[in-house]
C-alpha cells in the first residue's frame, strides 16, 4: 500500500463517496497516529458517509451515525477466542447482510433510508456484525458462520435482536 501518507488522500477520496465505513482502530492508528478514534470518526462522517464504524478487537466496536451527533459502543461477545483470522472480514459480512436485509444497502433509495435511519433501525444490523464475528473467532483457522448460527446466538440473548 506505502506509507500512509501515500494512500491517505485517496483513502480520504473513498471514505467521502461511500454510504458505509468500516475500519478497525489499527487501522485508524496507522493512518491517523497519536489522534484520538473518535475524532477520526467525526471526520469521516463529516465527509459523506451515513454509517461509520470502527472495531475494537476484545472491546466491542463504536459506531457513528450521520444524523446522530451521539456515538453508540456496540460490546463484543464474550468467547473463547480459537484465532482471529478472519474477525474484521466477517464483522463486515455481518454488517453488510444485516444493512441489506433491512432495506439500507442496494439502491440510492436504500441510501437514503439509511442515512435518515436512528440507531434503532440499525442496531440489529450492528449486532449481526459482532456474532458473526464472535463466531468466526470463537473457531480455530478462518471460519464463516451460517445464519442459523447467528440466529441461534440470538435467540439466546434477547437483547442482540
Amino acid at each position: 500500500m506505502g506509507t500512509p501518507a501515500q494512500v491517505l488522500p485517496r483513502i480520504t477520496e473513498m471514505i467521502a463517496l461511500s454510504d458505509v465505513v468500516k475500519a478497525s482502530d489499527e487501522d485508524i492508528a496507522w493512518l491517523h497516529p497519536d489522534e484520538p478514534v473518535e475524532d477520526v470518526m467525526r471526520r469521516w462522517i463529516a465527509s459523506g458517509p451515513a454509517l461509520v464504524v470502527v472495531t475494537r478487537g476484545p472491546w466491542g466496536a463504536y459506531a457513528l451515525l450521520a444524523g446522530n451527533r451521539d456515538m453508540l459502543h456496540v460490546d463484543q461477545l464474550t468467547v473463547e477466542v480459537g484465532d482471529t483470522v478472519g474477525a474484521g472480514d466477517s464483522f463486515m459480512a455481518g454488517l453488510v447482510s444485516g444493512l441489506l436485509d433491512a432495506g439500507f444497502l442496494g439502491s440510492r433509495y436504500a441510501a437514503r433510508r439509511l442515512r435518515a435511519a436512528q440507531w434503532s433501525d440499525v442496531q440489529p444490523s450492528l449486532h449481526r456484525a459482532v456474532i458473526t464475528s464472535a463466531l468466526t473467532v470463537s473457531r480455530a483457522g478462518a471460519y464463516a458462520p451460517t445464519m442459523d448460527e447467528v440466529r441461534a446466538v440470538r435467540a439466546q440473548d434477547p437483547s442482540l435482536r
